[in-house]
């Protein structure tokens, strides 16, 4: 009997064990085909700074509607957790797609959620979508807010964080507000209206900011110029200042010429405007005998003979014959009569009493005004007939 109960004892035994193997490699609930946790398609990868409780078969929704699973979650590098999410094949997520670790409700499941950038209909093909086995780095992953930190948070408040001053500013604002409205909606429009300008003012901003970073370059480009001219200017103000009573002297020397000067130009303004009144006239006749004399000394300079007769010479020698006619009674009349005398300030003359060269004027007498002297020479003029003479030889 006892070798019996023995042997079932053992047969018992055996038996235990062999149910423990084989329940300790039996596969666990996760690895149970569910609704759901089978999905077709491509895998890519996420990376979270936190992956927040996240666990295999966890949902991945794009737009609110499931897309895939988390397949599994591994430790990466950088103490990093990397989610494996199996996406369906007629998904394709553009390149610019962001993960974010979700929840359904304050105390739901968590999910990975897919913000993708366009919509799947406008999504570009090629290489802007993820292809199977890309990684969206933490750059582009955030995570949900948990309940704790929310907690946590209330929890400032309520414990000393000031909620029971809302009443009290609540209270001054209404205050500060009351009877001011318009003032205050004033103020607002005006804001909004100066944001406006400074926003339709932003390319001239720009343009203004990138001439300062280009002046701010070119500046250091002369950091060594400008170096040295630091250097030397404190010197050159020391050398300013070592002569400073010798400029001040200058500058009230030059000050005082400047008060002489005006004192001179204010007392003879009258006698210069006198002058130059006095010399309108005899700059009038200038100005009338101006094409005479230039042509009188256009044939000084080739005198005795005109200018057109160069043309017909040959040789370096010429031959003149010319005709002088001299009034005797004329010339005598001049050399026994002369002028008037340089002391008197108003002669009065006759025209011919001392040549024929004369023009009527308020000295002249009535007699030569109405018919002329019967004295006067007839005697031609010596100078004028002689260059006469020498411009009409033809060649």
């Amino acid at each position: 009997m006892r070798i019996t109960i023995a042997t079932r004892g053992m047969g018992i035994a055996f038996l235990v064990a062999v149910l423990l193997s084989a329940c300790s490699a039996a596969p666990g609930l996760q690895t149970v085909g569910l609704p759901g946790s089978d999905v077709s398609g491509y895998t890519i990868r996420a990376r979270f700074a936190d992956a927040l409780d996240l666990v295999p078969l966890a949902s991945v929704k794009l737009d609110g509607v499931k897309v895939g699973v988390v397949e599994k979650v591994d430790l990466a590098p950088g103490m990093t957790a990397q989610a494996t999410l199996r996406i369906q094949h007629d998904v394709r997520l553009p390149a610019s797609t962001h993960a974010r670790v979700a929840q359904t409700s304050l105390l739901g499941e968590k999910y990975v959620q897919l913000l993708a950038g366009p919509s799947n209909a406008e999504a570009p093909a090629g290489g802007d979508e993820l292809s199977p086995g890309a990684l969206i780095d933490t750059d582009k992953t955030s995570e949900a807010v948990e309940v704790e930190q929310v907690l946590g948070a209330a929890s400032v408040i309520l414990n000393g964080g000031g909620i029971d001053n809302l009443q009290e500013i609540s209270t001054q604002l209404s205050d500060v507000l009351d009877g001011r409205e318009g003032n205050v909606r004033a103020l607002l429009e005006g804001l909004s209206t100066s944001l406006a300008t400074v926003n339709s003012r932003r390319a001239d901003i720009a343009r203004a900011m990138a001439n300062t970073d280009r002046l701010a370059a070119q500046l250091a480009s002369q950091r060594a110029v400008i170096d040295h001219a630091l250097t030397v200017l404190p010197r050159g103000v020391h050398v300013l200042q070592q002569q400073q009573h010798d400029l001040v002297n200058a500058l009230d020397a030059l000050g005082k010429f400047g008060d002489v000067a005006h004192q001179v130009i204010r007392r003879s303004s009258a006698d210069v405007v006198a002058d130059l009144k006095l010399l309108e006239p005899i700059l009038a006749q200038i100005s009338k005998a101006a094409p005479s004399f230039f042509s009188t000394l256009d044939t000084l300079l080739t005198y005795p003979f005109a200018r057109n007769i160069y043309g017909g010479m040959a040789g370096d020698y010429a031959q003149m014959a010319g005709k002088l006619d001299i009034d005797l009674a004329s010339l005598a009349k001049t050399l026994l009569k002369p002028g008037p005398s340089m002391g008197d300030p108003n002669p009065r003359i006759q025209c011919g009493q001392y040549g024929s060269n004369c023009r009527p004027g308020p000295a002249t007498s009535r007699q030569r005004q109405n018919g002329g002297d019967s004295t006067t020479s007839s005697a031609p003029n010596l100078g004028a007939d002689l260059l006469d003479q020498l411009g009409s030889v033809s060649r």
